[in-house]
């Protein structure tokens, strides 16, 4: 299962990249107003399965119990979206000066990689217990 996940995760991450690259040079981010929401959920997605096919990894698992694929995943995605956030602000990508749009900008963000987070550990749990019916 993990290699499968990983897999998957690493595309993800291409078209995530992929997306990033043409939304910044074709000036999408100020253009479209939710592509920035979409781009946020498919983050959280892609950093849960990422997150929890690594750590089977590092620790040489087949699978983890339900409880621990959703803190997993979950952690993995909340530790990625802050640093994400510091990395906007240390580069002058968002401003605190901006106020309550500041504000309500950074609670979006993170409430759509949670949200992709949560699409990515239901994923991975549904991948899992595919894996393990065929056994």
């Amino acid at each position: 299962m993990r290699k499968q996940l990983f897999s998957q995760a690493f595309a993800l991450l291409a078209v995530i990249a992929l997306s990033h690259y043409l939304a910044s040079v074709l000036y999408i981010y100020w253009t479209v107003w939710w592509f920035d929401m979409v781009m946020h959920f498919l983050a959280g997605l892609c950093v849960a399965m990422g997150g929890i096919s690594v750590w089977l990894y590092i620790f040489n698992k087949t699978y983890l119990s339900r409880y621990k694929n959703i803190f997993i995943g979950l952690f993995f995605v909340v530790v990625v979206g802050l640093l994400w956030e510091v990395f906007e602000l240390n580069y002058d990508i968002t401003f605190f000066s901006d106020g309550a749009e500041y504000w309500t900008d950074t609670i979006s963000d993170l409430v759509l990689d949670i949200s992709g987070g949560v699409a990515g550990v239901l994923y991975a749990y549904y991948l899992e217990n595919k894996n393990k019916n065929k056994i």
